[in-house]
């Protein structure tokens, strides 16, 4: 779980990456995750990796370390400044929607009231969880369509169950290698550098 000293030093990293980055509308971007969203303080998942307070942040940090370190070891060149928007902001459309909830659960042998993140099943837009991110972010700047690519499929396979995703899974990763490191990054972050807790 993330301390309270922990959650505001990501989130200083965090403000200062995407200040670094020379893109008019950051800045109300910004201003939108304080004000607006429950960003810095969201889990990034329920149940399967980082679902506590501060998570979704956390997780953001942790591809974007990844995904340079996969960049560098291909030779694969990408700006700075894509590499972090794609990175940090690949996952804006969790905000709001996980609530904690008090559940029954047996606890040695007795019955006692948890919290537990869920999440709030009704998305807005009805749109994908890649694609609802992509959305939410050129309502404030446009991305590159190399930034297009790598959130839009950063969930690699699980991403779409159609035959056209897939095919269009396979071409962008043979045209933009840097797509498949990405949903790598992603995966690395959630299964090797991220908890689950109970």
């Amino acid at each position: 779980m993330y301390k309270p000293e922990a959650m505001e030093e990501n989130k200083k990293v965090f403000v200062d990456l995407l200040q670094s980055v020379d893109r008019k509308g950051i800045d109300k971007l910004l201003e939108y995750l304080e004000t607006k969203t429950d960003f810095y303080t969201a889990p990034a998942s329920t149940k399967y990796h980082n679902n506590c307070a501060g998570g979704l942040l956390a997780h953001t940090l942790n591809v974007y370390e990844n995904f340079k370190k996969l960049l560098e070891l291909r030779e694969i060149e990408m700006p700075e400044e894509s590499i972090i928007l794609v990175s940090l902001l690949h996952d804006i459309c969790k905000c709001n929607y996980y609530v904690l909830e008090q559940r029954n659960k047996k606890i040695n042998g007795k019955w006692e009231q948890v919290a537990v993140w869920s999440n709030t099943k009704s998305v807005s837009p009805p749109l994908p969880h890649s694609y609802r991110s992509v959305r939410m972010i050129i309502q404030f700047f446009r991305l590159t369509p190399q930034e297009e690519y790598c959130i839009f499929y950063h969930m690699g396979p699980y991403g779409g169950e159609d035959y056209e995703y897939r095919s269009l899974l396979q071409k962008v990763n043979t045209d933009h290698p840097e797509t498949l490191l990405f949903y790598t990054a992603d995966l690395f972050s959630t299964y090797l550098d991220e908890d689950t807790y109970e």
